[in-house]
């Protein structure tokens, strides 16, 4: 039986929508303020359990009162009893300008998605799991423990490299599906790169399976052993890009339960959910899988430029 874990950070996000991004030292008046849940962790379980059901969730939150966000999880139907609560940290908070446009930018402090640890993960029995999907939202000793731990399990292993940074050696042979977008691909190792698809193929020839790449509007590029090939995006209006890649990472792992492992089929799924996951404010504004395949019977894909 296929079943998705997803490991990470859940966050409330504080969103601030302006006519464009401030500048550096600059105050810009005449925001409209919103709050919404978030955190890539949240995020990509959410994503993933719109459109696979059978959809775990494993965090850390605060000795804030964090009962409004785990209620709003498990209405969602995701299992959140491997989330763990600590006393000696607040919950994540995330602050998050967009721009008219769709654009962002966004400031984390973390709190307890940084107390999540290995011994946590230690005590999860990755048997049940069929798929386990991480991010880079909690301490890298973590997602290397539960990379390890997953692929023990036969799992299929899919990291988010984000917020992106120089990944460890040792962690790559443990990755099958890494879903970087183009610039955080450019930062994952300790050579510098200028060139996506040079940085993905270092990554492949260093054990990692398949290599991911969101490229926003121009849609997504998979590299691994077989060569390259690019997915469109939908023709949608764009009202709010945030959650847009953890969109399309939660959904793809969805698509490999459902697809039976065809990557190639989950990845024209999650392009279609991500589209329309930027139609709507907010970081989890996604939908079910019954919307996405009817945005993709509309064939309305955007030209690759």
């Amino acid at each position: 039986m296929k079943k998705i874990l997803v490991i990470g950070s859940m966050n409330t996000d504080m969103v601030v929508k302006c006519s464009r991004i401030p500048s550096p030292g600059e105050t810009l008046l005449g925001g409209v303020f919103s709050k919404f849940f978030g955190g890539k962790g949240a995020n990509q379980a959410i994503a993933a359990r719109k459109i696979f059901p059978q959809t775990s969730f494993c965090a850390g939150v605060g000795a804030d009162d964090s009962s409004e966000y785990l209620a709003y999880l498990k209405k969602q139907g995701l299992d959140i009893s491997l989330v763990r609560k600590f006393k000696k940290a607040n919950s994540g908070v995330a602050l998050i300008t967009v721009a008219a446009d769709g654009e962002n930018s966004i400031a984390v402090a973390p709190g307890a998605n940084l107390m999540l640890s290995p011994a946590d993960i230690g005590k999860i029995d990755f048997s049940k799991f069929s798929h386990v999907v991480m991010q880079l939202e909690t301490p890298i000793a973590t997602v290397a423990a539960a990379l390890k731990a997953a692929k023990k399990a036969a799992c299929i292993t899919i990291l988010t490299p984000a917020p992106a940074q120089i990944l460890p050696l040792n962690i790559l042979k443990d990755i099958d599906y890494l879903i970087p977008n183009e610039h955080e691909i450019l930062l994952l190792q300790k050579e510098k790169f200028t060139d996506a698809s040079a940085a993905a193929k270092s990554l492949l020839d260093r054990g990692v399976k398949n290599v991911l790449i969101t490229l926003g509007k121009r849609g997504s590029k998979i590299i691994n052993a077989g060569g390259e090939k690019i997915y469109s995006v939908y023709k949608v209006k764009t009202v709010d890009t945030v959650g847009a890649g953890d969109c399309f990472a939660g959904s793809f792992a969805a698509g490999l339960c459902i697809y039976n492992n065809d990557s190639d089929k989950a990845a024209k799924l999650a392009s279609a959910a991500a589209s329309l996951a930027v139609t709507k404010m907010g970081a989890q504004s996604y939908h079910s899988l019954a919307q996405v395949k009817k945005l993709m019977a509309t064939k309305r894909v955007s030209k690759i430029s």
